[in-house]
């Protein structure tokens, strides 16, 4: 059950602490280059009620070599990061998969979403370019999300191409999942769940 509030990570009040890469971003930092990490620390604190704040999961993702040119390669670091605080994980590129996962209340999500389309014409609603997400939870077609990148108040699911799509209350979004699917074209979505919760995801799937 999601607390209330939940405890939410906005990787933009981490300007402050070092995420330098060994292969792009030498300069790099939790605000700039943190998503994956912040969405991490977000699952962790409040689908288990750890404490696992943006430093020490950015820790962990440099140990374990998760962290790549401009970003955390979550092909890595979810195995790692399902280890550490004593979770399960699967990657899956099949939306449906994700959302009946999200409806049956068995974990929780994280969605790479994958930006603007010029080719298409398409303006990401999440972000300009890809960023990782938090799938907290859905009812029905309704999915609620943790953006790391999101500031109550900052207008940023306004802009044009985006304006409609998104319901904020505190620092939750809200989004059809329509909207999700359409963002998250051709990326993965990486479950997580409690292992004593619930069976492999692929066991009795929806």
């Amino acid at each position: 059950m999601l607390r209330q509030p939940p405890v939410f990570y906005c990787q933009l009040d981490y300007e402050h602490v070092p995420y330098p890469s060994p292969v792009g971003v030498a300069n790099g930092n939790i605000a700039n280059n943190g998503c994956g990490v912040c969405c991490a620390s977000m699952l962790a604190e409040n689908l288990l009620g750890v404490s696992f704040p943006p430093e020490e999961s950015a820790s962990l993702a440099k140990a374990c070599g998760a962290r790549e040119g401009f970003g955390t390669d979550l092909y890595i670091y979810a195995p790692a990061f399902a280890r550490h605080v004593g979770l399960r994980t699967r990657c899956t590129t099949d939306p449906e998969e994700a959302l009946a996962f999200l409806r049956a209340g068995r974990g929780r999500v994280i969605a790479n979403v994958r930006g603007d389309r010029p080719e298409d014409g398409y303006t990401g609603v999440f972000s300009s370019g890809g960023h990782y997400i938090v799938l907290a939870g859905a009812q029905g077609d309704i999915v609620r999300v943790w953006d790391p990148m999101y500031r109550p108040g900052s207008g940023r699911y306004d802009i044009p191409g985006r304006a409609g799509k998104v319901r904020t209350q505190g620092s939750d979004a809200y989004a059809g999942f329509s909207v999700i699917r359409e963002d998250c074209r051709g990326r993965p979505y990486f479950l997580f769940w409690q292992a004593a919760s619930c069976a492999e995801p692929d066991e009795g799937r929806a």
